[in-house]
């Protein structure tokens, strides 16, 4: 009876002992699950703390409680979302500068320019182009260039048959005549399928990329200087043009018994052997004989007469529109500036000319030629100089390709605060076919390879 009574009594007490814990558990994990829910409603200083912690020490998000990892990662997001957008990656940038006042010797300038109108009559009809304005970006106080700028514009110092070069005289009625033709123009002298070919001749030239003369199927050479001169990236029918003038500029030196002066780039690829076969035999002719099938990189919208760069005028050389050149936002627009003793080092160790010390009337253009190119200017007050030991009018092509070698007789000059500022527009010397403009026409005016030639060459035939 006794031992009966002791069991229910120690049954009650352990009950009780159970309900007492059980009790103290719950009330714990009420207490606790308060303490993290008020713990989780950090701030963000809070959270930057935990998503540290959780980064340093190599915590995983798998090994916290899934509302634990779910709070940390959100506020992660936040975190990263927040020093995002303090970069303000996605915030869209204009940069507008419309004056000059003061540059270091690398800055770059980013302008809006607005181009030079160019006005022109053709058989008593007024035609006048005015573009939209440009934004262009660019250089640094030295005239650089790349390889390719090189290969473009090699053909600086053309021989026209050994005449002087001439005075060029403001005249602004005889300066610009110009022509144009329209896409679907046809050409009733032409003779495109001529039977002959390239590959049945053999060349030799001067390969200015390598200083040797070379030797070689007439055919590979056409292919390697097409090559140098346009690379791959330009519309087809702007490098079958491109093939046409290379062979009638080398064969035009050869009637002479000289040889071109070309850049040779080996190994071209099947496109341009592929439109070099489509115009295989293929050229351009004057009164029967081989045109002077000069080229450049870019105009300034309209194309400069050999008479007023070289002196002597040729028929086929004429100024002409290039309608969309002032697409061609690396050359039409482009700022080059030179500081005052960077100037003053170029022209002295260049010309025979001491410079004052008045900045501003260091260059002066005194006319302009053929759709708003400079024609004679003064430096410092001096209209002729000894520039590469010989005696020359100043010209804006003496001036470009002897002492400054800016991009473009096209050009625009101001001086401000130490620093002279040049616009350019082109890149070249302006004269013949403008390859850039080419291939704007082949794009935008659907203009095939002969439509193209016989733009830029007036009055010549291609056989």
């Amino acid at each position: 009876m006794l031992k009966k009574r002791f069991t229910i009594k120690r049954v009650i007490i352990i009950l009780s002992l159970v309900l007492v814990y059980s009790a103290a558990m719950n009330y714990i994990r009420v207490l606790a699950k308060s303490t993290v829910l008020s713990d989780v409603s950090f701030d963000s200083d809070s959270a930057t703390a935990i998503s540290d912690e959780i980064t340093d020490d190599g915590i995983e998000t798998e090994s916290l409680s899934e509302e634990a990892a779910e709070v940390v990662r959100y506020y992660d997001s936040q975190i990263q979302k927040i020093d995002i957008d303090s970069y303000e990656i996605f915030a869209p940038v204009t940069t507008e500068v419309t004056a000059v006042t003061t540059v270091s010797e690398t800055t770059e300038i980013i302008t809006t320019t607005a181009p030079p109108e160019t006005s022109a009559t053709t058989a008593g009809t007024t035609v006048t182009t005015t573009t939209a304005a440009t934004t262009t970006v660019t250089t640094t106080t030295e005239a650089t260039t790349t390889e390719e700028d090189v290969e473009v514009d090699e053909d600086e110092d053309v021989d026209i048959d050994d005449e002087s070069e001439a005075e060029v005289e403001e005249d602004d009625s005889s300066s610009s005549l110009l022509y144009s033709i329209s896409s679907t123009t046809s050409y009733a002298n032409d003779n495109l399928n001529n039977g002959k070919s390239y590959k049945n001749e053999t060349l030799t030239v001067y390969d200015s990329s390598s200083g040797r003369y070379v030797t070689g199927n007439a055919f590979d050479i056409v292919c390697q200087v097409t090559y140098s001169e346009v690379g791959t990236s330009m519309e087809e029918e702007t490098i079958k043009a491109q093939a046409v003038a290379v062979y009638t500029y080398i064969k035009y030196y050869e009637a002479k018994g000289e040889y071109a002066s070309v850049s040779l780039k080996s190994n071209p690829p099947d496109k341009i052997i592929k439109c070099v076969e489509a115009v295989d035999g293929l050229a351009m002719y004057y009164d029967g004989e081989y045109i002077l099938a000069v080229y450049c990189a870019a105009t300034a919208g309209v194309t400069c007469s050999s008479e007023n760069v070289w002196g002597g005028d040729r028929e086929y050389l004429q100024s002409v529109v290039s309608e969309y050149d002032f697409l061609d936002t690396d050359n039409y627009g482009r700022v080059t500036t030179y500081t005052a003793e960077e100037l003053k080092k170029k022209i002295e160790s260049k010309t025979n000319i001491t410079l004052s010390d008045n900045y501003e009337n260091w260059i002066q253009i005194l006319s302009y030629t053929d759709g708003g190119y400079v024609g004679n200017i003064a430096i410092d007050g001096n209209t002729t100089a000894k520039v590469s030991g010989t005696e020359r009018t100043l010209t804006a092509y003496v001036f470009r390709t002897y002492i400054l070698s800016i991009r473009s007789t096209c050009f625009t000059v101001s001086y401000s605060n130490g620093v002279f500022t040049f616009v350019t527009y082109g890149y070249g010397h302006g004269v013949g076919m403008s390859q850039e403009g080419a291939n704007l026409y082949a794009i935008y005016g659907g203009y095939s390879f002969d439509q193209i030639l016989h733009h830029y060459y007036t009055g010549i035939t291609i056989a």
